[in-house]
């Protein structure tokens, strides 16, 4: 009877204490994963990334979630060229400045993609998928339509649009050229053929050329620029232009090196220190010498061509000279600074003093100066070289030509304005032919005969402008609209004129060359085929340092022709309004 009632006593023990202890040992923390496992962290869209854990170390407390407002990102990514969906992309997104990130997503199989990130009202959104070149646009509802690089669509309505990669390959030849390490090579792009569709360039960091030959692919179809680093030199640098989905090589040809000794003198005397700038025309190599206390200075340059040296005075006051020269060996040069003097003198119209007239001479160091009751000034010290007269407050009555002298010593020279009379430019613009014009404002130019542009000053009226008595071709031009261009002869009181301006569209041509490098200051022509006339001076353009060059036109088809190395090359274009074209010739 005792043996019946003590066994169910023991299993009601054994129970209770076998429910104590495992609800002590499962209320506690779970077990951290043994050292050299990983833990998996699960986004808030599904992705897994996975978080390495290499060894024991300090207890890391719970993650702590901030109850912000968060909101919807969502849309797709195709391939522009097929139209087709693109599976596997990454959408990042960040902050405007691209400091902080703030979510990302990949794209499914039918290329959409969704994702859930603190709220915002601008983003920077990246996107990058294997085989396709890297695309990044700004958006925000307050972003203009037409903006390149960016978007103004809803947040889950956008629609981002990829194209394949364009690739370079980079080689270097090099047989005799002493190098410490592998050169670097940097890759950054100049302008994108489509910005506006496919976003803009995400910066590259430089890559180490360890072997002969470097890929570096995920750009962009437009002008990059390739350049090639040894520490602080750059060895060599070429820009070169890419087509959508294009492969090209880059082959940098360096040396065979050559050795300079160099000294720098300022009117016979060395220069106590300073600086040299070297820079090839040829590969636009560049690098920075320090010049020692006696003047002189020494470096080894990676190759021959046309070689500039650039010294610059250590005290910073604009004083320097340059030195350019063919170079094919090893040589001793002599930079030397001359210097002279210039006696100066203003005179109005009819050749009287102008008195406490302030102006500056543009050229290799910038000078101002005041006249005094004569009308005259003198600059001592004065380096050699092209000097460009500039007035940025001129007399009324007067015009100022674009003049220019040059100083070799003790030189005398002097400027006159010219007279000029009261011109009326009465301005409107209008949206299109069916719009009533409305009354504006615009800057007003003198087209001189070598095509570069003089602004005229106003009179004390809005509407009226110092215009030369002796006349010539004037235009009214203001970026974004058709330029309106007036002639006037050698006339007193010249008749208004009335300029309308209509919304005009731009072109930037490019001009390149057999082995894909950009031309600079190379000269094209631009000839109306169903548009309004233009003046020789708006027709015969050139590029400019980087091989480029912008023209606001009136809406229609024109024809563009240049000359180049392979022959003759020609494309007729079409502008419309309030739209940039690219053309890239040949």
């Amino acid at each position: 009877m005792v043996l019946g009632r003590v066994i169910p006593l023991t299993l009601i023990g054994v129970g209770m204490i076998i429910l104590a202890v495992s609800f002590y040992f499962m209320s506690g923390d779970p077990a951290p994963p043994p050292d050299g496992a990983s833990s998996s962290v699960t986004s808030g869209i599904g992705d897994t990334e996975d978080v390495g854990v290499t060894g024991p170390g300090p207890e890391v407390p719970p993650p702590v979630v901030a109850d912000l407002p968060r909101m919807r990102f969502a849309g797709q990514v195709i391939d522009v060229s097929t139209g087709i969906p693109v599976p596997g992309a990454t959408v990042a997104f960040r902050n405007l400045s691209g400091s902080i990130p703030l979510g990302h997503a990949r794209t499914r199989a039918g290329g959409e993609f969704a994702v859930d990130i603190p709220e915002c009202t601008r983003a920077l959104i990246t996107v990058r998928s294997i085989g396709y070149a890297t695309g990044r646009w700004q958006w925000g509802p307050d972003m203009l339509p037409d903006a390149e690089s960016s978007t103004d669509a809803h947040a889950e309505e956008l629609f981002l649009a990829i194209s394949p990669e364009s690739v370079l390959w980079v080689s270097v030849e090099a047989p005799d050229l002493d190098l410490q390490d592998a050169p670097l090579v940097e890759v950054r792009m100049l302008q994108s053929r489509t910005a506006r569709e496919l976003g803009a360039a995400v910066k590259r960091t430089p890559q180490r050329l360890v072997d002969s030959e470097l890929r570096i692919g995920g750009l962009l179809a437009g002008r990059h620029l390739v350049s090639l680093r040894a520490g602080s030199r750059v060895l060599a640098r070429r820009e070169v232009e890419v087509g959508e989905g294009e492969e090209r090589e880059v082959v940098f040809q360096l040396g065979p090196a050559i050795q300079i000794f160099g000294e720098v003198l300022r009117n016979g005397i060395p220069v106590e220190g300073g600086t040299v700038q070297t820079w090839c025309r040829q590969t636009q190599a560049s690098s920075s010498i320090p010049v020692a206390v006696d003047g002189r200075f020494e470096t080894r340059l990676p190759g021959p061509g046309s070689w500039r040296f650039i010294w610059s005075s250590p005290l910073a006051n604009g004083e320097g000279t340059s030195l350019e020269m063919e170079l094919s060996a090893d040589a001793e040069i002599v930079i030397e600074l001359r210097t002279g003097s210039l006696e100066g003198r203003v005179v109005g119209p009819g050749g009287e003093p102008m008195v406490g007239m302030q102006g500056s001479l543009f050229g290799p160091r910038p000078f101002s100066f005041t006249t005094d009751e004569t009308g005259r000034f003198s600059i001592e010290e004065i380096p050699y070289g092209q000097y460009r007269w500039v007035f940025l407050h001129q007399p009324e009555g007067v015009f100022a030509p674009r003049a220019q002298f040059e100083v070799s010593g003790a030189t005398s020279e002097q400027f006159q304005f010219h007279g000029a009379s009261r011109l009326l430019i009465q301005v409107s613009k209008a949206a299109d032919e069916y719009t009533r014009p409305e009354p504006a404002s615009a800057p007003v130019y003198r087209i001189d005969e070598d095509g570069s542009l003089s602004p005229l000053k106003r009179t004390e009226n809005s509407d009226e402008f110092w215009w030369p008595r002796q006349g010539g071709l004037g235009v009214v031009y203001q970026r974004g609209w058709t330029p309106f261009f007036f002639t006037t002869g050698p006339v007193d009181h010249p008749i208004p004129v009335e300029a309308l301006l209509q919304p005009g569209g731009e072109v930037t041509v490019t001009l390149v060359g057999l082995d894909g490098e950009v031309l600079a200051d190379h000269p094209f022509t631009i000839e109306p085929l169903s548009a309004p006339d233009l003046p020789s001076a708006w027709t015969h353009r050139a590029t400019g340092p980087r091989g480029s060059c912008r023209v606001t036109l009136a809406p229609g088809e024109y024809e563009i022709s240049t000359q180049l190395d392979s022959g003759p090359a020609t494309a007729t274009i079409f502008i419309a309004p309030q739209q940039s074209t690219r053309l890239r010739l040949p």
